[in-house]
């Protein structure tokens, strides 16, 4: 049996780590549509901040960071991201959304109950 490559493990002061923490996250679990160049993809929504999220993707998605997704939810609508991680079956992708969307989006955010979901 052939031995296995070590997997990656990214250095808790990655640059990629630092950035995911600009606004205070709150955890959900919503089932979403993430739409991108290659196809519609079933994912799950892990959180949620004004200026992005973390979704999980099981599918064997090809997707790379700097892709442009939408987002696709039946409160949220539909909602321009670009990919900013990946380490699949997680993702993490940046709002690129008009202030009509980001105003959706945060009435959206505020409407998760406080405290069970908050990750700082």
């Amino acid at each position: 049996m052939p031995a296995q490559p070590p997997r990656a493990v990214l250095p808790l002061s990655h640059p990629a780590l630092d950035q995911r923490r600009r606004s205070g996250r709150r955890a959900c679990s919503l089932a979403v549509t993430v739409r991108t160049g290659g196809g519609d993809y079933l994912a799950r929504l892990l959180d949620l901040s004004a200026d992005g999220i973390a979704l999980r993707i099981d599918a064997l998605a090809p997707l790379r960071v700097g892709a442009r997704l939408i987002l696709i939810h039946p409160e949220l609508c539909e909602v321009a991201c670009v990919l900013r991680w990946s380490m699949h079956p997680r993702y993490g992708a940046e709002f690129q959304a008009t202030d009509r969307a980001l105003a959706r989006i945060r009435a959206f955010y505020d409407s998760l109950p406080p405290g069970l979901g908050e990750i700082i």
